[in-house]
């Protein structure tokens, strides 16, 4: 596990060293200086990251920002999980990164934002919709050995509720970025018939 994280971040640096994003890679180093825990299901807390990034590599002639989709994911939990202030993240990487990430930041410094107006909030960013996206997938892929049945539910239950409906208006906002919102709905999707079904077939030998 910890081999296989080295060699996606290693892999994954150079690519954006390569491409020239070297913002991106600023805010890679930056990022997981601070993300050095471990996740619950035992993996390296900033592989959640470094997973969202590979994937945004396959989609990023779609992207209408493309440096600045990557610097959001390494910086999506930042603020709400480390207490980085929304000043050095403008100080750092400019306005219309503190843009994306104050939308992608739930809660801040006690602050929670209803669901509702989260979700909406982020269908209003181009950047900020496929950044979310990227993180439901990566939660919904890792919720396994991360959560309890309960958790699990409820994961489920706002991708259904608030994610996907979220998508679909970014997609009509910014047809540009279509690919990626139909890429990220489609693995979605899958995700949950394939929790679903395996679900269904564990209670069925219980019983």
């Amino acid at each position: 596990m910890k081999e296989d994280y080295e060699k996606m971040r290693i892999a994954l640096r150079y690519w954006l060293i390569g491409r020239g994003y070297y913002k991106a890679a600023e805010a890679m180093d930056f990022a997981e200086y601070y993300h050095d825990g471990k996740r619950k299901d035992g993996s390296h807390e900033f592989s959640h990251q470094v997973s969202q990034a590979n994937l945004a590599r396959t989609l990023v002639e779609h992207f209408t920002f493309k440096e600045e989709v990557f610097i959001v994911i390494f910086l999506h939990d930042i603020c709400e999980d480390k207490g980085i202030s929304f000043e050095e993240i403008e100080s750092k990487y400019g306005e219309r990164v503190l843009k994306a990430v104050k939308l992608i930041t739930k809660v801040y410094r006690g602050i929670k934002i209803p669901n509702d107006q989260y979700y909406t909030g982020m269908a209003e960013c181009e950047i900020t919709s496929v950044c979310k996206g990227f993180d439901r997938v990566h939660n919904l892929m890792s919720m396994i050995g991360g959560f309890n049945p309960e958790k699990r539910m409820s994961y489920i239950k706002e991708t259904l509720d608030f994610t996907i409906p979220m998508l679909k208006k970014a997609r009509r906002r910014y047809p540009y970025q279509e690919g990626v919102y139909e890429n990220i709905k489609f693995i979605m999707t899958n995700q949950i018939q394939l929790y679903t079904a395996l679900n269904e077939e564990i209670l069925t030998h219980k019983n």
